[in-house]
């Protein structure tokens, strides 16, 4: 039986990053798996993979590289160069919507790098065509996926404005957008709330302040949430607002599909490629808060096009799934598993 050796952020007292649920999965079917780095930080990280990796990868058949771009490709490079040096095959699977521009700010460095792995993977189209217009090899798609029985379905047609954001207080997530569009919202759903979930950060003083000075109500600040909550957390909302700068294929949209929350988020990075518009979402323009107060005006109004964007939304999820994702990793990984 081969193992194989998974290298992605997975400190305890976060969400689970998509890789270690890749690994997660792979243990069930039997395959020896190793995680590496649980360090908090991103300077525990680099020392983790830098250090114990070189040691730790001869003693696996595969190195599956989980790839973010930015500080954390120093380590993620040292990964790829230990698999080469001690012959073992690799595997990146390129996260985040940034990574085009990544590659652009250090060109020589990421084309070194791409060029050492076996393969390379993207969850969807959007990253393929862009990193390939960059010259870069990019050899299949791999979509993300969840653990649908873990998420009750409930079909959205007649909506309460209960509104939900689940994402970060970054300002790559661009949170004042939500508080934004609802404080429209709320000039005409006066008992409309909204749900701010995820951690604080960077924007949470805006974000406060913004609920202030527009004498804002009935909206909590939760922090960040277990993801064990999160099917909980949808059920007492009826529609997603996703306003980030930038994507890629975010898991929280396949969240939101699974529960039946009609979404309305930005037409950034690979949303367009993953959100059909007006058939499981809406999508608007970044920045664009009217138009996204709008979508949710519609929506409230409109209970037959809240109703297919739930159904709609539903379906995908179900398409989306370990049970059909599987196959394509047990032959990425040149696994010998059923």
């Amino acid at each position: 039986m081969k193992s194989v050796f998974v290298i992605t952020p997975c400190p305890p007292d976060s969400l689970r990053a998509h890789g270690n649920v890749i690994a997660e999965h792979l243990r069930q079917a039997g395959v020896r798996t190793s995680l590496l780095s649980r360090a908090k930080s991103s300077w525990g990280r680099l020392l983790d993979v830098g250090l114990r990796g070189f040691f730790v990868m001869p003693f696996h058949d595969v190195a599956l590289v989980n790839v973010y771009g930015s500080r954390a490709f120093v380590y993620e490079s040292a990964a790829i160069l230990y698999a080469k040096w001690w012959k073992k095959r690799s595997v990146m699977l390129i996260h985040g919507g940034l990574m085009p521009e990544f590659v652009q700010r250090w060109p020589r460095w990421t084309h070194f790098v791409f060029s050492k792995a076996n393969l390379i993977l993207v969850p969807h189209e959007f990253l393929r065509v862009e990193l390939s217009a960059l010259g870069l090899r990019v050899d299949g798609i791999i979509p993300n996926f969840i653990e649908l029985e873990k998420y009750t379905f409930r079909e959205r047609s007649r909506l309460a404005p209960r509104f939900l954001y689940l994402r970060g207080m970054h300002s790559i997530y661009n949170p004042a957008m939500a508080v934004r569009a609802f404080a429209l919202i709320q000039q005409q759903y006066p008992d409309a709330s909204l749900t701010m979930a995820g951690p604080e950060s960077t924007d949470s003083d805006l974000c406060r302040a913004l609920v202030r000075d527009l004498h804002m109500r009935n909206v909590h600040f939760i922090g960040q949430v277990p993801k064990k909550q999160i099917p909980v957390l949808a059920d007492q909302h009826d529609i997603h607002l996703h306003t980030n700068r930038v994507d890629n294929m975010p898991v929280s949209i396949i969240e939101m599909w699974a529960c039946g929350l009609p979404i309305v988020g930005t037409s950034v990075g690979g949303m367009p490629y993953l959100v059909r518009h007006r058939v499981d979402g809406i999508l608007v323009a970044s920045e664009d808060y009217r138009a996204m107060a709008d979508a949710c005006f519609e929506l409230l109004a409109e209970s037959e096009l809240a109703r297919i964007l739930s159904q709609n939304g539903r379906a995908r999820a179900q398409e989306l799934t370990w049970e059909s994702i599987k196959p394509a990793w047990v032959r990425a990984l040149a696994l010998d598993v059923v």
